[in-house]
């Protein structure tokens, strides 16, 4: 079905704020040209957008399923099983809380965008530490700033890219340690501050958080705590669902904004590897990202996406042409205009 009209839609996440940047500043947004045009030639995605309330179970499902399993596999199991067990079924379950997390951030699962913020609070509870809300307010600056150096916080700071360089092992400690450099990063993050209401709903997050892990200690003893906590470590970190990090917007083949994922992985992460598709359209929800692909695979199927995280994360890791800096040179090749000397030295 193609068409000349842009059709009407009710745009439920970054649509607009990355229009409204485009239009301040002398750089297109890619995904926004991209979004425009699809639309144009396939005027049924439009039908796509909206919400999905399935989330907030699966949400409810997980939390307590992860839970569940801390107590049990730390009370009946050796310390070495357990452990393992927090790599190999904990890090899966907190991995795909986090994209409903993701899902949330966008306004996804309710109407109401504190329905949300109340569910995100609920779905970061088993990565122990008050992460979710921050997460938030950061991804949509990601979403609205792509790519920009300083401005974008999903890109490495200097002194990170650096540090980190081409070498295999301080590649694997970076994604080791992925939860840190990224808190430190953010630490050094100026273009923007959270306002009070995000504030508040950081707090909000923390009392959560705080909360419950009081209560499981109290009823359950430290073992779950470490359980889950472990499961937070590797689910964003040193794993074969950690190299999506590298797959969204790493330059590692032939340049492109965004990158996808196609494999087998989807099935446990909510449709996360859709990614060029969800950069495109962040108000269609993660079941439906596939749709989108099929009603114009013209737009998606012609760009490089990846099929494997495991070759993707050994490649990343002992290919010495890859590197954090990979995204800094492409970055300025591309886009010299959208920083200043003086911002490069703030990093």
């Amino acid at each position: 079905m193609n068409g000349h009209v842009v059709p009407e839609v009710k745009e439920l996440s970054t649509e607009a704020e990355e229009i409204k940047v485009q239009n301040a500043t002398r750089r297109k947004h890619p995904h926004g040209l991209r979004r425009e045009e699809i639309l144009r030639q396939h005027p049924e995605i439009a039908k796509l957008y909206g919400l999905y309330p399935v989330s907030a179970i699966y949400i409810v499902l997980l939390v307590a399923l992860q839970w569940l399993l801390a107590v049990y596999f730390t009370k009946y199991f050796p310390w070495y099983l357990w452990m393992l067990a927090t790599y190999a079924i904990g890090a899966v379950i907190d991995h795909a809380l986090w994209v409903l997390i993701h899902d949330a951030t966008h306004n996804l699962i309710f109407n109401s965008i504190a329905a949300n913020r109340v569910m995100l609070c609920i779905a970061n509870i088993p990565h122990v530490v008050p992460s979710g809300m921050m997460f938030r307010y950061y991804h949509i600056l990601h979403h609205i700033e792509l790519n920009k150096i300083a401005k974008d916080p999903d890109v490495p700071a200097k002194w990170e890219a650096s540090f980190v360089g081409n070498k295999a092992v301080r590649k694997a400690f970076w994604l080791f340690f992925f939860f840190l450099f990224q808190t430190v990063r953010l630490f050094g993050y100026t273009h923007r501050t959270p306002n009070y209401r995000e504030m508040t709903w950081i707090t909000v997050n923390w009392l959560v958080n705080i909360s419950f892990h009081l209560a499981s200690l109290h009823f359950v003893g430290f073992r779950p705590l470490i359980f889950m906590l472990l499961s937070s470590i590797f689910a964003i970190g040193l794993h074969p669902l950690g190299a999506r990090w590298i797959q969204e917007h790493y330059p590692t083949q032939p340049f492109q904004s965004t990158y996808s994922y196609y494999g087998i992985a989807n099935r446990v992460a909510f449709n996360i590897g859709f990614h060029n598709e969800h950069h495109d359209f962040p108000s269609i929800p993660w079941n439906q990202l596939p749709k989108l692909r099929q009603l114009a695979p013209e737009y998606y199927d012609t760009l490089f996406a990846y099929r494997s995280y495991r070759k993707l994360l050994r490649d990343f890791i002992m290919e010495p042409k890859w590197s954090l800096s990979v995204r800094w040179e492409e970055e300025l090749k591309r886009n010299k205009m959208s920083m200043s000397t003086d911002d490069m030295a703030k990093q």
